[in-house]
């Protein structure tokens, strides 16, 4: 069985499939298997070039669309490998980046996933330098990009992507199970990912609005993480007294508008 599963979700994304796929290809790491899943598409060419695949190493997977969760989730049910990378259909990886994420897995346990720097072509140019690390780093800002690679143990430990996110960040509530039930995330301090932004990218279309909803979802389900992070805050900096609501209201309105600033 190979050690390495590389999940490429796709709807409609046919165009962009041999880039990511050659990445993948182009690794110096062969002890892998790619999966695609194929979540709903209805795009002619994109059907006619999931077909097209015709190599042993690669495995196509046909779903009812159910986005990004939904489709990397099934991808992961299916894969062999004890280490999942997760690879968006329009992204592509440096050849070292599996090599490299592998290594450091080995060599810290403590270590669930790990990242990398990334940057950005298409419609936008922009880098970004995640911090990784734990959970402290994850509850205020998504430390880790989306693609990226994690042991499929902490997949199984943690539930998975969260089905009913369908409207982004569910990779940045996913890094905050993993991170809170102890693991760490690594980086890698290349610029191993190359981001395509296109205009269906989230970064160009998800209104404030919708921003604001995902982040109040992430703060509701998590939110005894957040009050024993603001616990803590509060007792080390002797903020406020926990005992006056007035103060704690204060607090937790300026917590829930740094996070929605930091992730911009």
């Amino acid at each position: 069985m190979p050690l390495v599963s590389v999940i490429i979700p796709c709807y409609n994304d046919g165009q962009y499939l041999d880039d990511s796929v050659s990445s993948i290809k182009a690794q110096g790491f062969t002890d892998l298997e790619i999966i695609i899943v194929n979540d709903g598409s209805t795009d002619e060419f994109t059907l006619k070039k999931l077909d097209s695949f015709n190599d042993p190493v690669i495995k196509v997977l046909h779903k009812e669309n159910g986005h990004l969760s939904s489709a990397r989730n099934h991808g992961i049910r299916h894969a062999s490998g004890s280490i999942i990378v997760t690879l968006d259909a329009d992204d592509k990886f440096e050849s070292t980046f599996i090599g490299q994420g592998v290594d450091a897995l080995k060599q810290d346990p403590s270590a669930g996933g790990v990242t990398c720097y990334l940057k950005s072509f298409g419609l936008k140019k922009y880098t970004w330098k995640p911090l990784g690390g734990d959970i402290k780093n994850f509850l205020y800002r998504q430390e880790s990009c989306a693609s990226a690679m994690f042991r499929k143990e902490c997949w199984e430990k943690t539930g998975g992507y969260d089905e009913q996110m369908k409207t982004g960040y569910e990779d940045w509530e996913f890094w905050i199970r993993l991170t809170s039930a102890g693991w760490r995330v690594h980086v890698l301090k290349e610029y191993l990912l190359n981001y395509r932004v296109t205009e269906k990218s989230m970064l160009l279309t998800q209104s404030e609005p919708k921003r604001k909803e995902i982040v109040n979802y992430i703060m509701e389900k998590h939110k005894q993480l957040y009050w024993e992070q603001l616990k803590d805050a509060v007792i080390q900096r002797k903020i406020i007294d926990l005992r006056n609501p007035e103060s704690t209201r204060v607090l937790l309105k300026n917590l829930y508008w740094k996070i929605i600033n930091k992730n911009r």
